[in-house]
């Protein structure tokens, strides 16, 4: 499944983050994310991206790199564009609730796996400027809501070991 657009907002009232995107296969996948989920989902990629870049890079040098990659992409996102709601609803149209995230790096692609309340699962897998992308809607809205559950700053990430256990949020 190729990511063609995200697109999210924090509803007040649930206190939830409401995160979609659609696909360049014409699907449309609509989720509710808590405060934890979107802190795992952007912590876990964060560290996944560092591990990778440590396999090139000392632990020091990886995390500024990551977090200097990670401004470059929030300088430049697009936030301003409609949302262009795909045809198909393989989960159907109301947004379902993520309970627990797996999140792995598979070759140049980070791999995320959403555990739904309903039992089910989404597994999508994205390049690492996608990722970037994605984290940066995350982090925005994550301060709309005042959760304090942001990026990290180089300096405030812990240095991983290279056999690290990939981060899993339940």
């Amino acid at each position: 499944m190729s990511i063609k657009q995200f697109n999210g907002e924090w509803v007040a009232r649930e206190d939830r983050v409401r995160f979609r995107f659609n696909t360049s296969e014409g699907e449309d996948y609509s989720f509710w994310l808590t405060r934890r989920i979107v802190q795992g989902l952007i912590a876990g990629t964060q560290h996944t991206t560092v591990k990778t870049l440590e396999k090139t890079h000392a632990p020091e040098v990886a995390q500024a790199v990551q977090a200097f990659q990670q401004q470059a992409v929030a300088q430049q996102a697009d936030f301003q564009q409609d949302y262009q709601a795909a045809t198909q609803h393989p989960l159907g149209e109301e947004p379902l609730l993520v309970v627990g995230l797996v999140i792995n790096q598979q070759d140049e692609q980070i791999s995320v796996e959403f555990q739904l309340s309903t039992g089910q699962s989404v597994h999508i897998q994205m390049e690492q400027h996608v990722v970037q992308v994605m984290v940066t809607l995350l982090n925005k809205l994550q301060g709309t809501a005042q959760w304090g559950v942001g990026l990290l700053e180089a300096a405030e990430l812990p240095v991983l070991s290279a056999g690290g256990i990939p981060p899993v949020v339940h």
